[in-house]
């Protein structure tokens, strides 16, 4: 019988293992490559030592283990002088971060070079597989592989896999190879001059996989994406599409990220070659941040060619047909009881001349909120505003808007809650000749509410529904606004004709909030649903010399709200005519999804003679691994289709195949994409401004 024997550390010289994943190496006694210190034990059928040349003999099960490291091998050989460790048969590593398997294993501990013949090499932290004839290690990140695969899908046989005489890896950077062959399973299916692809958790630059389509109005669709990491904060991606009946386009985009909360997006595009129609060309920014402690700076900026832009690729319901642009960058100042701030707000026509657009550079406002003054029930405020209406062509000029008011809140009987409000709008305006010049107009207005709240607390006894309250707030509000000739003043926006009102209102309003109880013993609110039912009465419809026609009281609205679970959601805005009881107006949406990829929603729009809309959405994910999404849009008053959109996706552990009709008014389209575990896809042409790429 065979004793096994057990070495301790001290005793032990420098021995060192080759990890394909990039984990430190092992060291007895300090040695180079190994934490010192910490206890090695070696088990084996067989071991001797020869002093002379200071190598260890471990033959018949041997196993090494270090930490949380552990070789086994039928044999090993440990070279004292040289710092050589040589593994063989059935070579076996593990450790958390990965393994390491082949039929023999060289490494010299002190400079980390390595050479595994046979083997086979799994990163855990990217799920990445290496396979090859002979594996070598230069150091600790970087290894050669030469005549074998790379693929990041698990089994004996991967979903898919690059192949080539020789691929240079380097863990946190990047595959890379040239004459590669891409395999799907163990067929052959395309050649690859080179390869680039990213190994690393960490965002990486590198090619996006293409995306390939046909459609109607672009003809053959081929984009290419190359995605640059600029930084920790930073990133660019680069477009280049070739649309046979357009031409070839080109885009960016840019993502930041910086202090005080500043991030924003920049992408621009433009595409050439197209038959008797010149270039296109579209700009986008998007950004939010801080300038100081409280000055705020919003950027919604959007600039195309024309509306044939839109039409071309926009890509998104009720993008394809828009006819105009909005630019607005804008800065804003907080104080604990005003507010400071201006915007540039420019306006582009696309489908008329944009000569005759009325644009606002700048408007300022500045706003006091309300203060209570001194112990009393009253409370002030102001509401003002300059602004610059400039245009090439028409009136021109400038109005200051002042609006103080003064309002109180008085509590009758312990229960009743009154809120009157008194105001007066002063507005001021300079304009061009075109114009009447100096002109001013005041107008006052009033208006008060009353209500109450009511209150009550049901105790359902559930195990998580601790209890429901439900607040009931009835109210009475009224408006007047009195009839003044504005005719005289320009005509620039709403404020600039302020109609007469003489409304008196009522409401009713039901909430309803669970208190549950978490499974870590604490306690969350949600509220379920809001119910509100509100109508006017226009006192002015009653004078002997209204229409008879015009009834004096308003739709009957109905609000709704409701969450009944946090997988559902239904929202209802419904107006209802009191005298003939037709619906006028109609809001719906809703959506119910179970947390699984599966989700069906709605979205209906109604007003009585000007149109009826429906949008619907599904994902679908029941047949694993095929999943749906299908969308549709119909407009009920032109008896047509808006827009069908039908995608599926197959979707394989490393990898994922998508194909997308989408069928619209005057497009249809065909879209092919691919995504691998590591490598994003493109998901949309370069020129779909506004979209964040991958």
């Amino acid at each position: 019988m065979v004793k096994r024997r057990r070495i301790s550390a001290w005793k032990i010289v420098v021995v060192g293992l080759f990890l394909p994943w990039g984990g430190t190496a092992l060291a007895l006694d300090g040695g180079a490559g190994l934490a010192a210190g910490e206890p090695v034990s070696l088990e084996a059928d067989q071991l001797s030592f020869d002093q002379g040349s200071g190598t260890y003999q471990a033959v018949g099960k041997v196993r090494l283990q270090k930490g949380s490291l552990t070789l086994h091998a039928d044999r090993v050989q440990w070279n004292e002088v040289a710092g050589e460790a040589l593994a063989s048969g059935e070579v076996e590593v593990t450790e958390p971060a990965g393994y390491l398997t082949g039929e023999t294993l060289w490494l010299n501990v002190n400079t980390d070079a390595g050479r595994l013949t046979d083997g086979r090499a799994f990163m855990r932290e990217k799920n990445v597989h290496l396979v090859g004839r002979e594996i070598e290690r230069f150091d600790a990140e970087t290894y050669r592989v030469s005549e074998g695969t790379f693929t990041t899908c698990d089994g004996a046989t991967p979903s898919w896999k690059f192949g080539a005489k020789r691929l240079d890896v380097t863990l946190g950077g990047y595959a890379r190879a040239r004459h590669v062959l891409f395999y799907v399973y163990d067929l052959p299916v395309f050649y690859l001059p080179y390869l680039i692809y990213p190994v690393s958790a960490e965002r990486e630059s590198g090619f996006l996989m293409p995306r390939f389509g046909y459609s109607d109005r672009r003809g053959t669709e081929l984009s290419l994406g190359y995605y640059q990491v600029l930084g920790r904060n930073m990133d660019a991606t680069f477009y280049l599409d070739y649309l046979s009946d357009l031409g070839v386009g080109k885009g960016a985009e840019y993502r930041y990220i910086f202090g005080q909360g500043n991030d924003g997006v920049l992408h621009g595009y433009h595409i050439s070659g197209i038959k008797d129609a010149g270039d296109r060309y579209a700009l986008d920014w998007q950004h939010l941040g801080a300038l100081g402690d409280r000055l705020r700076l919003i950027g919604d900026v959007e600039y195309v060619s024309s509306s044939d832009y839109f039409a071309d690729f926009g890509e998104e319901a009720g993008e394809y047909n828009r006819d105009m642009v909005e630019s607005v960058v804008a800065l804003n100042r907080n104080w604990d009881r005003a507010n400071l701030g201006g915007q540039f707000k420019y306006t582009r026509n696309l489908v008329g001349s944009n000569g005759a657009t009325l644009q606002q550079l700048p408007e300022v406002r500045f706003d006091l909120l309300r203060r209570r003054l001194a112990e009393t029930p009253f409370f002030t405020d102001l509401e003002s505003s300059t602004t610059n209406f400039w245009r090439h062509e028409g009136l021109k000029g400038q109005r200051l808007n002042l609006r103080p008011s003064l309002g109180a809140v008085f509590e009758a009987g312990g229960f009743l809650e009154i809120a009157p409000e008194f105001g007066y709008r002063q507005r001021l305006y300079q304009t061009s000749s075109d114009g009447p010049g100096y002109e001013a107009q005041g107008l006052a207005d009033f208006s008060t509410r009353i209500s109450t709240r009511l209150t009550r607390i049901f105790a359902p006894g559930g195990k998580q529904l601790r209890s429901i309250r439900h607040l009931v707030e009835p109210e009475i509000f009224y408006t007047f606004i009195p009839n003044v000739d504005q005719s005289h003043l320009p005509q620039f926006d709403r404020l600039d004709a302020i109609a007469p009102r003489n409304v008196l209102g009522y409401a009713l309003t039901n909430r309803l909030t669970a208190r549950l109880e978490t499974e870590e013993g604490g306690t969350s609110f949600h509220d379920f649903l809001y119910l509100r039912l509100s109508q006017e009465y226009d006192i002015r419809q009653t004078r002997l010399d209204a229409p008879e026609e015009d009834s004096p009281f308003s739709t009957l609205r109905t609000e709704l709200i409701l969450r009944p679970t946090r997988w559902s959601s239904f929202d209802l805005d419904l107006r209802l005519d009191p005298e003939g009881g037709a619906l006028t107006a109609v809001g719906a949406a809703g959506e119910v999804r179970d947390g699984a990829g599966n989700a069906l929603g709605i979205d209906y729009r109604y007003r009585r003679g000007e149109l009826e809309y429906l949008a619907a959405t599904a994902d679908m994910a029941w047949f694993n691994p095929l999943y749906f999404k299908y969308q549709h849009r119909y407009d009920f008053a032109g008896s047509k289709s808006l827009e069908s959109v039908a995608e599926v996706e197959f979707r394989s552990q490393c990898w994922s195949i998508y194909l997308t009709y989408r069928d619209r008014i005057e497009d249809r389209s065909y879209l092919l994409s691919f995504a691998l575990s590591g490598l994003g896809k493109v998901d949309l042409f370069g020129g779909g401004i506004g979209e964040p790429g991958e």
